[in-house]
């Protein structure tokens, strides 16, 4: 009984191929369409969450100067807690370079000269 029915539903089918390619391809583009939908719609969070998250990315940089700021300042002071030369330890800056100081007489005397 169940075989009879599926050949009757086969040569229905087959007497009827371009519409059932017809609805085999609607059904594909709906599927494929609602699919877009979705990515569209994931991709609009992911471009509002990228803007909120450059925003915050924004503030905590200009927290975290202005901190950096602070403690060079605070070192500055006669009785720091931490030194200068830490500071720019940690946060990976390079010592200043002192003045080299020249001995009278030396060979490596550097000329300075103006133009007016």
């Amino acid at each position: 009984m169940a075989a009879a029915a599926l050949r009757g539903l086969r040569a229905k089918l087959s007497e009827n191929s371009e519409k059932v390619t017809s609805a085999l391809l609607l059904g594909s583009f709906v599927v494929l369409a609602v699919r877009s939908s979705e990515q569209q719609r994931e991709l609009d969070d992911l471009e509002a969450r990228t803007s909120s998250i450059r925003a915050a990315n924004s503030a905590m940089c200009s927290t975290m100067w202005a901190w950096r700021e602070e403690l060079f300042a605070l070192a500055a002071k006669p009785s720091p807690p931490i030194t200068a030369s830490r500071l720019r330890h940690i946060y990976g800056e390079k010592e200043p370079a002192l003045p080299a100081t020249n001995q009278e007489g030396s060979d490596d005397e550097v000329e300075s000269f103006t133009i007016a």
